[in-house]
Parts: C-alpha cells; sequence; structure tokens
C-alpha cells in the first residue's frame, strides 16, 4: 500500500515544501496502513462479518428468502458454490452461518454491502465482481423474480453502481450462462445452437454482434482486464473466491475465440 504516502507526499511537497512533504508522508503512512487493515481481517481472512465471503453469502440468503421461502433448489445452488470454491471445514460452516444471517427478515443487507464497499472503495472491479457472482446465482433458474431483482436493486445502490448498470450485467450475466450450457451440451446440440451460441458470445463481451472486430479485441482486452484473478487477488479477492474469477476469465476467452473463429482471424 502505497497510494496514500504518495498522494500525502505530493500535497504536502506542493503546500509545505519539505517539511510539508515529510508531514504528508507520515499522513500517507497512516492511510496506507488503515487501509490495509480494512481490507486484511485477521490472519488474512474474510470470513469475519465484514469480509468478502461472509457478505457474499449472505446476500445470497437474503436473495433466496425474499421468495418467501428458501427452496431445495436455492440450498442446492449455494452449496455447489461451496464446493465449488473449495470451502471446507471451519470456512464451509461460516459460510453456511453467514447464509442462515442473511436469511433473517432484518438482516440490514444494505448495511451489510455498504460495509464491504467500505473496505474496497477504490476497487470497483471487484466490487462489480461480487455483484456478478449474486446474479450468477440468482439467474441459475433462468429467472429473475421481482423480489429478487429489488434486492439486487438495493445492493447495486449500496455498491455505488446504477440501476442500468445492473440491467446490463443481468443480460451479460445471462448469456454467460446460457453461453456456458450450450458449451456443455452434445456436439449436436451445439451445432444446432451455434447462431444463438454466437450471439451469447458477443453479449459475453458485452458488445453487439454488428461490432468490428477491433471492437471485439478491445471488448476482449478490456474484460480480460476486469476479471483476471490475479489481478482482482492484487485488489483484495480471497482465495477462496479465485476459483470463481478463473473461470470467468476462461469463459471470456472462450467466447472470443469464438468470434474470431466466425470471423475468420
Amino acid at each position: 500500500m502505497i497510494w496514500g504516502k504518495i498522494i500525502g507526499g505530493f500535497f504536502g511537497l506542493l503546500l509545505g515544501r519539505l517539511p510539508g512533504l515529510l508531514i504528508g508522508l507520515l499522513i500517507g503512512h497512516w492511510f496506507d496502513r488503515a487501509l490495509k487493515q480494512a481490507l486484511m481481517q485477521p490472519n488474512g481472512t474474510t470470513s469475519t462479518p465484514y469480509g468478502f465471503t461472509y457478505t457474499l453469502f449472505a446476500v445470497l440468503g437474503h436473495l433466496a428468502k425474499s421468495k418467501g421461502r428458501v427452496t431445495e433448489q436455492d440450498i442446492d445452488y449455494v452449496s455447489r458454490l461451496m464446493t465449488a470454491l473449495q470451502l471446507e471445514g471451519d470456512a464451509r460452516t461460516a459460510a453456511q452461518d453467514a447464509f442462515r444471517d442473511g436469511k433473517q427478515a432484518d438482516f440490514p443487507v444494505a448495511e451489510q454491502v455498504r460495509s464491504l464497499r467500505s473496505q474496497f472503495v477504490w476497487r470497483r472491479d471487484l466490487l462489480q465482481f461480487f455483484l456478478e457472482q449474486l446474479l450468477i446465482v440468482a439467474l441459475q433458474d433462468g429467472q429473475l423474480d421481482d423480489a429478487e431483482y429489488q434486492v439486487l436493486l438495493k445492493v447495486t445502490e449500496a455498491l455505488g453502481f446504477r440501476r442500468e448498470q445492473l440491467d446490463a450485467m443481468v443480460e451479460m450475466v445471462s448469456a454467460q450462462l446460457r453461453f456456458q450450457h450450450h458449451s456443455a451440451g452434445s456436439q449436436g446440440t451445439r451445432r444446432a445452437s451455434s447462431e444463438a451460441q454466437l450471439a451469447n458470445a458477443y453479449a459475453v463481451l458485452g458488445i453487439a454482434p454488428s461490432a468490428s472486430f477491433a471492437e471485439v479485441k478491445k471488448a476482449y482486452r478490456r474484460m480480460m482486464n476486469k476479471h483476471h484473478p490475479d489481478k482482482l487477488a492484487a485488489q483484495g479477492l480471497p482465495p477462496e473466491m479465485r476459483e470463481s474469477a478463473r473461470v470467468k476469465s476462461q469463459q471470456i476467452q472462450a467466447a472470443y475465440e469464438l468470434i474470431k473463429t466466425q470471423l475468420g482471424k
């Protein structure tokens, strides 16, 4: 963490020459140390009530309960997510506890999400990744109930995003899930749905099928820059979430390769 020292030193030098530089560096050092403590929970984990993983599963619990009752399908999706994230032992128990906390009617979802945002205030890509993870689970059944949408809208606003951004992400994640489903299908199914799969590939990259190859390449680089596991890890993504980031980056790569092949590049 050095940005506090850089900014503090710059303004200190600007306002007070050498003495100001020293004071600015000192203030910046305090700021960097406080930010590092906010990003890293005790023992370097994020399992406390304000961590990334806790907040993710608590909000998932709140989402599931928003429809009236938590279904077996909801529990199955969340359980599979825990397995995919390799949450075992105490980590899995903590995620299950978070899910139960979120199911409570009085769970302060907006306050919880704002607490997470305050820890990652300059990590916008990481906050977007958080929202994407919620959407992936919410859209597993192929639909988004109004009650779920209202919870997601509340989360979106608490994260500092706009409703329009949420709607765009819903479309993108829906396309991502369709792309993943068709890619996993039989060869005959993939051939029969090649046009739909190509449309999904463009949607995964967030661009229209009419985009030029230069626009496709630009969108691909932008998406990979946002979702690369190493970059998200550097921003503070907990280790248990990095497999999800890796899968997302692989889907972006596969979508790009499909479009390249279609365009003969």
